[in-house]
């Protein structure tokens, strides 16, 4: 047996190798595929959640900062005020609350909007429960100056 006979058996053996894999891929494709759809809808609805939460907070702290800033503010301007932030972002503002001056002074606005999940059923798969719709709440508390 002479060295062009074994490179011939070794380069041969691995095009055999070659040949019994080819569907490996597609089929290891075809297994992960269904996780890394399910994982990628639950990480779109759960950044939706947190940014409309993030506006939620914004919209608190907006009422909270009209109310002690303008002397006269009654409840239907700082519920505009909130409206303003809460459409821009078009969530639909579900509860507004105002409560304050208490003896330090500090004045609370509490809001709540409706959020509806995507994909509501894909949270069961990885093991958590959530409502549909639910609400999701901020309070922002000032001290009113003066």
């Amino acid at each position: 047996m002479n060295a062009d006979s074994r490179q011939v058996a070794v380069g041969h053996g691995r095009r055999r190798l070659g040949r019994s894999q080819r569907g490996t891929a597609l089929v290891e494709f075809a297994l992960v595929f269904p996780f890394l759809l399910v994982l990628t809808l639950c990480v779109i609805d759960m950044s939706r959640a947190f940014w409309i939460k993030n506006v939620v907070h914004q919209a608190a702290r907006e009422g909270a900062r009209y109310l002690v800033v303008h002397t006269l503010a009654d409840s239907a301007e700082v519920r505009g005020r909130v409206e303003q932030v809460t459409s821009s972002a078009n969530v639909t503002l579900k509860t507004l609350t105002i409560t304050g001056p208490d003896a330090a002074k500090m004045m609370s606005v509490n809001v709540g909007v409706q959020f509806d999940w995507i994909f509501p059923g894909l949270f069961n798969w990885v093991g958590g429960s959530f409502a549909n719709p639910m609400t999701l709440s901020a309070t922002a508390w000032m001290r009113k100056e003066g």
